[in-house]
């Protein structure tokens, strides 16, 4: 694979892996097979219609899609034009979206026209200079269209690398939404990384991407799939029977999921030992899985996990490899593994001071990955990274001797009881949960008591919606296992939990609702 120098742009490696494939397949979704040489020519002439539109280097484009190659090489091409690639995820409430365009300074909107109604109320209370649609629509012209006039765009008209931007939404309080900020070193970075997949990217080597592409995950998944010469094969929504089928269809070899996907993976009828032989790599992400649930994995999927810890603020942190993965160590299943190459850690106590091997602390990261800050934020920017680049992750972890991590709790997701100086880890608790006979899901959040302190509540999730566990005899064993400090105050029982964007256990609305209900 050719190296990228600083100031190249790395959507050109891009362009000449998808250039390589020739009339191989480079992306599937659905019936559509997509050839590497039509690929690469499309995002060409995306970038040729993006210029034409008048948008210069800098200029914010927003992308408001659902999973589909147009949605794909159009994030290649706004790069490739040195437009500030926008990402408007679907999942928060319409305010939210409004907040997300009028703050990012977009200058054009690229919709899914089956966001269009969505599409209609943001451009009704925000001022944007361009707003097209991905396809045909009623709201506005059809941006295909006009870039299936143009002639594409040379290599050598690609913008220097050093002007990308990307944005991506990570949350925040309606009218003030968080903004992260990665720029050329993030994309380099993944360079290098797919370096290591390369040798695999032979005509039979096919990765599957089923998150979504406006979050980190699925726009780094395939991105470094099309980087390592592998065929991306896309789906435009998660469903478990569908991923199982086509992971045995089109012979996937590598796939990546968010945990809460892997779980509905493993939950299925169809989900048996021995059917993807072709499977060397699954890799799960966005929060951590329970013990109980991985030994489920392996005897289904055989020595092919991958775990990757990280965040959309600090890209890549750890990763856990395959051989890493062993039941015989059970140890081994509840570490998110060693910092990956390039990758600075240390673990910090209440006073900002280094913490003893093997106690817990909070966890600062530093590398290329690190985000540049929250956009036009420098208050919530200098809250969470310092001016030598350490950014503080919200993550309670601890560290063993031979530097594998070991996350222990969300800093706002300790409870503090005050019943001793202990703190009860309510990830602690969810996964001796997990691991009960008839529960399906569970976590534990401190609700307020007496005195400014808190108490455990826990709510579960059955396997069998009729058959409610014996809630006295699980705090028995959770006191005999955890302690006394760990006792439940209360239980309550749900059909599921709320999950955020990215499928982790939402403790904030699940401590609201418990709240709202109290």
């Amino acid at each position: 694979m050719t190296k990228v120098t600083a100031s190249e742009n790395y959507t050109i490696s891009v362009l000449r892996q998808l250039s390589a494939r020739g009339d191989r397949d480079a992306i599937v979704a659905g019936e559509r097979r997509i050839s590497g040489t039509e690929a690469a020519g499309t995002v060409l002439r995306f970038a040729a219609a993006l210029r034409d539109s008048g948008l210069r280097e800098g200029d914010g484009v927003a992308l408001f899609v659902e999973n589909s190659p147009e949605a794909l090489l159009l994030q290649v091409a706004v790069h490739f034009a040195g437009c500030r690639l926008v990402f408007v995820p679907p999942e928060p409430g319409n305010s939210e979206l409004e907040a997300l365009v009028r703050r990012a300074d977009v200058k054009m909107l690229l919709f899914d026209p089956d966001f269009e109604e969505r599409t209609r109320r943001i451009v009704e209370r925000t001022d944007i200079p361009h707003v097209l649609g991905i396809g045909a629509s009623s709201l506005a012209d059809d941006f295909l269209a006009a870039a299936s006039r143009r002639t594409g765009l040379s290599l050598g008209e690609a913008a220097d690398g050093r002007h990308l931007a990307t944005l991506l939404y990570t949350g925040g309080t309606t009218g003030l939404p968080k903004l992260v900020v990665h720029r050329s070193s993030y994309y380099n970075d993944w360079v290098h990384l797919a370096e290591r997949f390369t040798d695999e990217g032979s005509a039979d080597s096919a990765v599957l991407v089923c998150t979504l592409l406006t979050h980190t995950s699925g726009h780094g998944g395939f991105l470094i799939g099309l980087l390592s010469g592998h065929t991306v094969v896309l789906l435009r929504t998660f469903d478990a029977g569908t991923a199982l089928s086509v992971m045995d269809s089109e012979r996937i070899t590598r796939v990546m999921l968010v945990t809460p996907m892997l779980y509905e993976l493993l939950d299925h009828p169809d989900c048996v030992p021995g059917r993807f032989p072709a499977l060397t790599s699954l890799t799960y992400t966005g929060a951590a899985a329970s013990p109980e649930r991985l030994r489920q994995a392996l005897a289904c999927f055989g020595p092919v996990l991958h775990q990757v810890y990280g965040a959309t603020e600090n890209g890549l942190v750890a990763q856990l490899d395959p051989e890493e993965h062993d039941p015989q160590r059970p140890e081994s299943l509840t570490s998110c593994g060693r910092p990956a190459p390039g990758v600075e850690v240390e673990l910090r106590d209440e006073e900002g001071k280094p913490v003893p091997v093997g106690e817990p602390g909070e966890l600062y990261v530093r590398s290329p990955t690190v985000m540049e800050g929250y956009w036009n934020d420098p208050e919530r920017t200098a809250e969470v990274l310092d001016d030598q680049g350490w950014f503080r992750s919200g993550d309670i972890a601890r560290q063993d001797e031979n530097g594998y991590l070991y996350l222990v709790d969300r800093v706002r997701d300790i409870i503090v009881t005050g019943a001793t100086a202990d703190n009860v880890y309510s990830r602690l608790l969810d996964d001796f949960l997990l691991a009960r006979p008839g529960i399906k899901d569970a976590a534990a959040v401190g609700l307020p008591g007496d005195d400014d302190k808190e108490t455990v509540h826990v709510v579960l999730v059955p396997r069998d919606p009729g058959d409610v566990p014996d809630l006295p005899r699980l705090t028995r064993e959770i006191v005999d296992a955890l302690g006394d400090l760990y006792t439940p105050a209360s239980y309550a029982i749900a059909d599921a939990l709320p999950r955020t964007a990215v499928g982790k256990t939402d403790k904030k609305a699940l401590r609201a609702a418990l709240l709202t209900n109290a």
